[in-house]
């Protein structure tokens, strides 16, 4: 539905979509420069967001929703927006990164919540999750998927290594802070 355009013209990626009151509320990456790590290209993508009444004709917000915390080339991926407003009012998990220094090192992804659907205050210590103190997730929680199940709220996702090492299973408690399952 969303192809590349003068805005947005390499990377056009990972939708994840939601209804939210009368619209439709889609969450996706962008790239637009790339940039040499470690002798190869990388795309240097963000968070983007757009709208439809009708889920076939899509008006983008043309600007990155969440300004980079890592560092200026930091990738952003995997928007996993709750916008149920029960547990999680409008709330954003994305999975962040560094550029690569080395074509095998892949530094810390965090997941990140963000208050609201319009004005987006980037606030990692709100996630109520971070990396263990050892282990599998010890060095990244990545690719964040949000599900409801039997009344309750999960957070599937990827530890070290982009799951090389496993991926995890968390479940929401009422306080905004998600507890191992």
């Amino acid at each position: 539905m969303l192809g590349r355009s003068p805005d947005e013209p390499f990377v056009v990626s990972g939708p994840k979509i939601r209804r939210f009151g009368d619209a439709w509320v889609l969450f996706y990456i962008a790239g637009r420069t790339w940039k040499v790590a470690a002798g190869r290209p990388e795309p240097v993508y963000r968070i983007r967001m757009a709208n439809s009444v009708n889920g076939i004709d899509w008006t983008r917000h043309n600007a990155d929703l969440v300004e980079p915390r890592l560092e200026a080339d930091e990738a952003q991926a995997s928007p996993e927006r709750d916008l149920r407003g029960r547990h999680l009012p409008h709330v954003l998990l994305l999975s962040t990164e560094r550029g690569l220094p080395q074509p095998t090192e892949r530094l810390p992804h965090r997941v990140c919540l963000e208050p609201d659907l319009v004005t987006w205050t980037r606030d990692d210590a709100r996630a109520g999750i971070d990396v263990s103190g050892e282990g599998w997730d010890a060095e990244m929680l990545s690719y964040p998927h949000v599900f409801e199940l039997d009344g309750r709220t999960y957070l599937a996702y990827l530890g070290n290594g982009v799951g090389r090492r496993g991926f995890g299973l968390a479940v929401l408690d009422g306080s905004l802070s998600p507890t191992e399952a």
